[in-house]
């Protein structure tokens, strides 16, 4: 254990007791380091040529992060959404999984798997409301069927979309007591 000058145990730390050890009598205290002048206030013009470099700047990275992604010199352009039957297709193909056309896909089902949790919560989370008769949604999907993803988001911010079916049924039965 570390003694102190007076020989005495140092107590643990939180209890009270001394925390430090004293110096050693054989150390030279440095002097304060000194204190430099604060710097000067920018003028207003200075401030306002700053701030316009900066956003000048910003906007030079966005450009290149989020600008159109070129490969020798040709444009890539937004994909067409597919019809709803292709995916109907796609999956109605792939349902037997048993054929041996489909043995190179099977890396691909056994990738996909870890985002089902995924895909299910978003198929949750856009099913129709009781009111509704029925909902169109865009899909996002593999092309071999392996996963589905629906990809919308609600628009409602969530304690009103939880509220939403309660509502729906308070308003069809009025005398069941929803708490």
């Amino acid at each position: 254990m570390w003694n102190n000058n007076d020989g005495m145990p140092l107590a643990p730390p939180g209890t009270g007791g001394p925390m430090i050890p004293p110096p050693h009598p054989s150390y030279t205290a440095l002097p304060p380091p000194s204190n430099p002048a604060p710097p000067a206030e920018p003028t207003p013009e200075e401030a306002e040529a700053k701030l316009e470099e900066k956003a000048r700047k910003w906007m030079q990275l966005n450009s290149k992060r989020y600008g159109d992604k070129r490969k020798f010199g040709f444009v890539e352009t937004q994909k067409e959404d597919m019809p709803p039957e292709h995916v109907r297709k796609i999956i109605r193909d792939h349902g037997d999984m048993s054929s041996k056309k489909f043995r190179h896909d099977k890396r691909v089902y056994l990738g996909a798997l870890k985002f089902v949790p995924h895909a299910v919560f978003k198929l949750l989370e856009n099913m129709p409301m009781p009111w509704e008769q029925v909902r169109d949604v865009k899909v996002l999907y593999h092309i071999t069927g392996a996963i589905t993803f629906v990809n919308e988001i609600p628009w409602v911010v969530e304690p009103i979309y939880m509220a939403q079916p309660l509502s729906f049924l308070a308003f069809e039965f009025p005398k069941c007591n929803f708490e």
